[in-house]
């Protein structure tokens, strides 16, 4: 894997809800993540990320089968079965659910030193993308393919964002794409990958970073982080929709103080178009309740909440549009699980193939 590759971080997350048609597609998640040339995987990151944007109303639960065929391109070159689920909408305020997040956050308290690193283990299911593309002698356009990607992660990240951090990525067997066949490439990446990560985190917009010492620098309080949260150009033509991924990555790979994970949720709730959706799962198959919206893209984000703790799991995704998705209502395109939070005194040295280390150039 090459420095340009490393340095991969931008994947596309729309942000308007289907019910309020002003909302628009916002860029998100600036973690690192593995990707081959001309095959862009949707990734949950700062600053390009995905939006999520809901509705209020009640719906029925309903199921649907769909078979996505692999010629040839997985180890038995069989069809493969994708099982996708309405969400379930219920009569519960994001307001309350959010409410109890922000008393569960009480709970957890990391005091690391700057010269420290937070530690987070995940497990990760992201789109792939490619194809698309037109051939410059000839005009063709190349044969567009999406998959389903997924992979168990470990990454170091300074406390204070000016140390060299890492990231381990364990590659999962891929799945189809809901309604996609599963291309020959999406079986490329195995085995484990140990990434060095420069240290960015002054090399970008205060109002984005999202290091331990810049989170717990941000305003304790909901009126002060929700001003926050629409502070600066955060992509998009959304405000509200910039605003709920801005939350996203101060959650996600990283550690936020107590305080400030309290006022954010309590902001987040004040977000145009955020709902609860009654069940909702992580990547790791737990259980919870879902609070997101739903986007320009046709497919609903969802943070999940444990829900008893109402601490935080992971995220997902789930398309509400199949007309604007290409994949069928209620298939899961997008998954996450937050496994652990740690704090660690140093992070592995890992090198680029080269020898070298990364630079954030």
């Amino acid at each position: 894997m090459n420095h340009d590759e490393i340095r991969l971080m931008a994947d596309i997350r729309p942000d308007a809800p289907p019910y309020e048609q002003e909302a628009k597609a916002a860029a998100r998640r600036a973690l690192v993540a593995a990707a081959r040339p001309k095959t862009v995987k949707a990734i949950w990151r700062r600053p390009y990320s995905m939006v999520l944007a809901g509705a209020l109303a009640v719906a029925v639960g309903a199921t649907a089968v769909t078979l996505a065929q692999a010629p040839g391109a997985g180890p038995s070159g069989k069809a493969e079965e994708v099982v996708v689920t309405m969400p379930k909408i219920v009569n519960m305020s994001a307001s309350e659910v959010l409410d109890r997040a922000a008393k569960a956050a009480s709970r957890t308290d990391l005091t690391p030193r700057d010269d420290q690193f937070i530690k987070v283990e995940s497990q990760t299911m992201y789109g792939s993308f490619g194809g698309g593309a037109v051939a410059g002698e000839t005009g063709e356009t190349s044969e567009q393919t999406r998959y389903l990607y997924r992979t168990k992660r470990v990454i170091w990240q300074s406390a204070d964002g000016t140390r060299d951090g890492a990231l381990t990525i364990e590659y999962l067997k891929p799945k189809a794409y809901p309604g996609w066949p599963i291309p020959e490439q999406a079986y490329q990446d195995t085995g484990t990958a140990e990434l060095p990560l420069p240290a960015c985190g002054t090399k970008i917009p205060d109002y984005m970073r999202t290091d331990y010492a810049s989170l717990k620098n941000l305003p304790s309080d909901a009126d002060g982080m929700r001003a926050h949260l629409y502070t600066g150009d955060r992509g998009g033509s959304s405000k509200d929709g910039a605003a709920f991924t801005a939350a996203g990555d101060m959650l996600r790979e990283t550690y936020m103080p107590p305080a400030q994970r309290a006022a954010l949720f309590k902001a987040v709730a004040t977000i145009p178009g955020v709902g609860v959706i009654e069940s909702a799962e992580d990547a790791a198959g737990r259980k919870g309740i879902g609070v997101g919206r739903a986007g320009l893209d046709g497919v609903r984000q969802d943070l999940i909440f444990d829900p008893k703790s109402y601490e935080l799991l992971g995220e997902r995704g789930i398309v509400v549009d199949e007309s604007v998705a290409k994949s069928p209502v209620g298939s899961l395109v997008a998954s996450t699980a937050q496994l652990s939070v740690t704090v660690a005194d140093e992070a592995p040295a890992f090198k680029d193939k080269d020898g070298t280390t990364s630079s954030c150039g």
